[in-house]
């Protein structure tokens, strides 16, 4: 593992985003990844990945900061703006292209890209900001929700949305016609919406960064002063005035490399994860990132192995994320068992005699395994031998909390275990 100085004094572009940021107090890798995405959103959407292994990929980019509440994840963006201005050959600054755009559902994505109605010229080029994931979670839990996999296809440059009989509403968006880098803000405990769904890869296609900074300054005196911004040249790409995509170069070591672990995975070795495909996906696109900061339209082997730094860095904050959100389920887990067994011990309190606590523990091993029922239900679920007491728990439970109306009325009315 490459230390601390080893990696940002190695190009002058990173001593300078290092430095930028701790001037700003802001984490240099968060800046970074900021900055990574800044840069590949500016290229054109016909300039691709060549087909190493199945056909040519787009060069979208995902990252997500990870840090407490406070600890800047929203402040990386706005010093990834001040920090690095980028320009054309002539000199002329860029215009960062759309950002912090919302999203509503998948087929609010595929609209970024294809307009509203009357709208003739969408953006084809976003970057696309979410400063809590919780807010993607919650458009993602929507029923039928479509917006992961319309992600997992914008990652790859797949074609997006749906195509209607009316133009108004159709929303489809041709493969390589755009260009979407996603930055999403994330809290240690809250990575459920990446990390739950890991059989897909969806985690994997992140570039995951800390918003720590365990080696910034402590005090004023160890704050560096801030320097100007960093102009970086964007190259120009053939694909602007031949129309045809331009296939980034690749070493050939870097090519044997992905198509190592690609036939290793193929093949069913046990000790390639073939989820790790995506990872090199993910170190391709970082790669062509750092040779954007350094001017250059092709990928070298140096480009390649500070990528896989950074994605030691992602492995690493990733690996950290999935151990806090495991504690923070099993503190959960914990909370919930106290609270069943307080419950018990409330209702056993109050109960006169055996047959009434077998009525409690009728209902209540009923709804921990159905989550909802009538009264009717619960009472049926009793047997003859205490069925005479069920009314007098029933309604012991519902003055106390124990049980709590959900929904309906009459005999219709369903009932869950209360919170009290």
């Amino acid at each position: 593992m490459v230390d601390d100085d080893q990696f940002w004094e190695q190009r002058e572009i990173l001593a300078h985003i290092r430095q930028f940021s701790r001037a700003r107090l802001a984490a240099p890798h968060a800046v970074l990844g900021a900055v990574l995405r800044r840069a590949l959103t500016l290229v054109e959407p016909t300039v691709q990945l060549p087909p190493i292994v199945g056909s040519a990929v787009s060069l979208n980019l995902f990252t997500v900061s990870v840090g407490r509440s406070g600890q800047g994840k929203d402040a990386a963006n706005g010093v990834a703006r001040d920090a690095v201005r980028f320009v054309t050959p002539d000199g002329e600054l860029h215009s960062d292209p759309a950002s912090a755009v919302g999203i509503g559902s998948g087929e609010g994505l595929a609209r970024i890209f294809r307009g509203f109605g009357g709208e003739d010229s969408p953006p084809p080029h976003v970057n696309l900001e979410v400063n809590e994931i919780g807010t993607l979670g919650a458009l993602a839990d929507r029923k039928g929700s479509t917006l992961i996999g319309e992600l997992l296809k914008g990652y790859m440059g797949q074609a997006l949305g749906f195509t209607n009989a009316q133009r108004a509403t159709t929303t489809f968006v041709p493969a390589h016609s755009y260009r979407l880098c996603l930055g999403v803000g994330a809290q240690p405990e809250n990575g459920g919406l990446l990390l739950d769904r890991e059989k897909d890869g969806f985690p994997q296609r992140f570039l995951w960064v800390p918003t720590v900074d365990p080696f910034g300054p402590t005090s004023t005196e160890d704050e560096p002063d801030e320097p100007a911004a960093a102009d970086v040249v964007v190259p120009t790409f053939p694909t602007i005035i031949t129309g045809t995509p331009y296939m980034v170069g690749i070493p050939p070591s870097v090519r044997e490399a992905v198509r190592s672990l690609r036939r290793r995975a193929n093949v069913g070795s046990a000790d390639v994860d073939p989820l790790d495909g995506h990872l090199n996906l993910t170190r391709l696109k970082v790669s062509f990132g750092l040779a954007l900061l350094d001017g250059r339209r092709d990928i070298t082997e140096d480009d390649w192995r500070i990528a896989g730094q950074l994605v030691e860095v992602s492995n690493r904050t990733r690996a950290c994320m999935r151990t806090a959100l495991a504690s923070r389920h099993k503190q959960a887990n914990r909370a919930r068992a106290l609270d069943q067994a307080d419950r018990q011990t409330l209702i056993d309190e109050h109960l006169a005699d055996e047959r009434q606590q077998r009525v409690w523990k009728t209902i209540d091993r009923k709804l921990q395994r159905v989550g909802t029922a009538t009264r009717r239900q619960l009472q049926r679920a009793c047997d003859s031998s205490i069925a005479s007491d069920f009314a007098a728990v029933f309604d012991l439970a519902v003055d106390l909390g124990r049980l709590r109306a959900v929904g309906g009325d009459g005999d219709s009315a369903k009932y869950a275990l209360g919170d009290r």
